[in-house]
């Protein structure tokens, strides 16, 4: 296939925003492996040609897998996480015993308040009743 300068300048401005077809990274990838590109594009050979090279290389790293070993601190991160548990339950405990006392007082208050107005009523209903007690006596004095 035969590419002209401006095709393979317009591909390459395409690649490098990130904008290029598969179609158009396969042009590119023919044309920097054909050996006959422009000298310009020296930079994109090289890059070209090192993911050619990259990508028909094979790993020889054999993976060694093992059980994992226990870790030192496994009991110490258990044990750190029942103290966070245990100290949330006796928190919240807490926090709902603070609550229940406050309510309570709250109830209390409210209670005293309304004996304490029941009080002051009787007590002047127990003045008036005086005056009736006085106004009886003196009508039975009188009607004897």
């Amino acid at each position: 296939m035969d590419f002209n300068k401006a095709y393979i300048t317009k591909l390459l401005d395409l690649y490098d925003d990130g904008e290029t077809t598969l179609e158009q990274e396969r042009d590119l990838k023919s044309y920097f492996a054909s050996e006959s590109y422009d000298k310009d594009f020296e930079p994109y050979a090289l890059l070209f040609s090192y993911f050619e090279t990259e990508s028909k290389t094979t790993s020889k790293i054999k993976l060694d897998v093992e059980s994992p070993k226990p870790n030192k601190f496994l009991w110490l991160n258990i044990a750190a996480s029942i103290v966070v548990v245990i100290g949330a339950v006796w928190f919240f405990t807490y926090y709902e015993k603070q609550q229940d006392m406050q309510e309570a007082r709250i109830a209390f208050e409210k209670t005293q308040n309304a004996l304490n107005f029941l009080s002051f009523n009787m007590n002047e209903g127990l003045e008036k009743l005086e005056y009736i007690e006085v106004f009886n006596t003196q009508k039975n004095k009188i009607i004897k």
